[in-house]
């Protein structure tokens, strides 16, 4: 057996020597490359990155043992809005199924860093000055997904904890000192984000966190009436990220796709507001300070726009959208409920918000990351509570708009949006007491929004449909 098999090589060899031979007196053939291997995208390793975003403060304070009859009743509402920053450490596994045509992703997140929601303010018709700080804030989470290839939509939730500091004293009340609460608080967070790949192992995403997290210490400022305790400690963060991802199907070329075009559909999500009232107290003038409203409700409604890729890279384009906006909240200020001798409560209830803005975005092919600005408006309603009636004013207020996200591709001519927009639209009208004891007491309230949503569109760029093309 052994020698046939010797004989065969011995042949086989003789035969590429005399190929070879005879081949050195014929012309050379060019030679062909084959093409580059579409590449099998896959999420699986460890990735590092960091972060930038912003953070919303939506909690409140106020006496566990307050009362009307000691004029201690009511909240302080925190409004502190700011920035974040950190860096993220997380492990993906890509799974070999799924639904609906793609592909589940599961993992863990880690992450720490800045977070800047600080607001003082001196409450509404007292002496009362209350300042809550946080520094950072850090996350342990879960993460599960579907992935069509270089694109990932997943939710999550799990850990979270902060440093967090509440600050009481008094403004022009003899005898009176400062008390000071700081610690470390934890608690949970659950959101929602998406993530795509850029090619050469990096990524960028952008995410939505709800934080809640436990009650801080019950404070007393010697000299002063009040004590006060943080009760409800909850924050919104949408953060925008770049990670570079460990492993293997992270390096090849993005598929290209055609953004030019009409394009209509869904924007569905939630808004909170950063309101703050303030104005004059007739009673106790010239002690007015501030009255804060931090509400929140559901946003659903339409968008239309319009793409041009003035360059392979770089879409430009104009979007609008009108949707609901459902923010019904009351703040009953802090010492002065609706019926006590000093008495404010600010409500505000909006009904729909619009808004009108350009886009530039840098497309990675499958991707849109963009940045957008413009016009907003908001249909709200102010009312002011006090102890001798109500005063209401319906508007729709006027202002700007400015935010970011991103935009991916789901199948065929579909895409989904994940974004925020900051919205501010000023003053709306002044709101007075209808029957003053004393004197006119007098609210203004300023209305910002935070609007953490997404979208899911449909693009009508015909005759060249939106697909992919490597």
């Amino acid at each position: 057996m052994r020698s046939k098999v010797i004989a065969l090589l011995l042949a086989s060899s003789a035969c590429v020597v005399a190929q070879s031979a005879g081949a050195a007196d014929l012309p050379a053939k060019p030679i062909y490359k084959a093409p580059a291997a579409i590449v099998a995208w896959n999420w699986t390793g460890v990735y590092v990155g960091g972060y930038v975003g912003v953070g919303v403060n939506k909690s409140r304070s106020h006496d566990p043992a307050g009362s009307v009859a000691n004029g201690t009743a009511g909240d302080i509402e925190q409004t502190g809005y700011g920035i974040s920053g950190g860096g993220t450490l997380g492990y993906n596994q890509q799974l070999d199924w799924g639904i609906f045509g793609q592909k589940f992703v599961v993992g863990v997140e880690g992450d720490i860093g800045y977070f800047d929601t600080n607001r003082k303010l001196r409450d509404w018709a007292d002496v009362v000055v209350y300042e809550n700080k946080t520094s950072w804030l850090a996350t342990a989470r879960a993460r599960v997904g579907l992935t069509d290839g270089p694109s990932l939509t997943y939710l999550t939730g799990g850990f979270a904890a902060a440093h967090v500091k509440d600050e009481l004293s008094a403004v022009n009340l003899p005898g009176s000192g400062v008390a000071t609460s700081s610690k470390n608080v934890i608690g949970w967070t659950v959101g929602s984000g998406t993530e795509t790949m850029l090619g050469g192992g990096w990524s960028a995403k952008t995410e939505a966190l709800y934080i809640n997290l436990e009650s801080g210490d019950l404070i007393m400022a010697p000299g002063l009436f009040a004590q006060l305790k943080t009760d409800r400690r909850e924050f919104y963060t949408q953060r925008f990220g770049i990670n570079y991802q460990f492993g293997a199907g992270k390096n090849g070329p993005l598929p290209q796709y055609n953004w030019n075009g009409f394009y209509a559909g869904g924007v569905f999500g939630g808004g909170v507001t950063s309101t703050r009232g303030s104005g004059i107290d007739g009673v106790t003038n010239p002690m007015a300070g501030e009255q804060g409203n931090n509400g929140s409700g559901w946003n659903a409604g339409g968008q239309v726009g319009w793409n041009w890729m003035v360059a392979p890279k770089v879409v430009v384009g104009v979007e609008g959208d009108v949707s609901y906006l459902g923010i019904r909240h009351t703040d009953n200020d802090f010492a002065n409920v609706t019926n006590s001798t000093f008495s404010s409560a600010l409500a505000i209830d909006t009904s729909w918000i619009a808004t009108a803005r350009g886009r530039v975005a840098y497309n990675t092919g499958p991707a849109l990351l963009y940045a957008t600005g413009g016009g907003a408006w908001v249909n709200l309603k102010d009312k002011l509570f006090t102890r001798t009636g109500v005063s209401e004013s319906t508007k729709t207020a006027t202002g700007w708009a400015v935010g970011g996200g991103i935009e991916t591709v789901l199948w065929g001519n579909w895409t989904s949006k994940t974004e925020y927009l900051y919205v501010d639209v000023g003053n709306g009208n002044t709101l007075t007491d209808p029957n003053p004891v004393a004197g006119a007491t007098t609210i203004t309230a300023n209305h910002k929004f935070h609007m953490f949503r997404g979208a899911l569109v449909y693009h009508f760029n015909n005759p060249e449909p939106l697909r992919a093309k490597f």
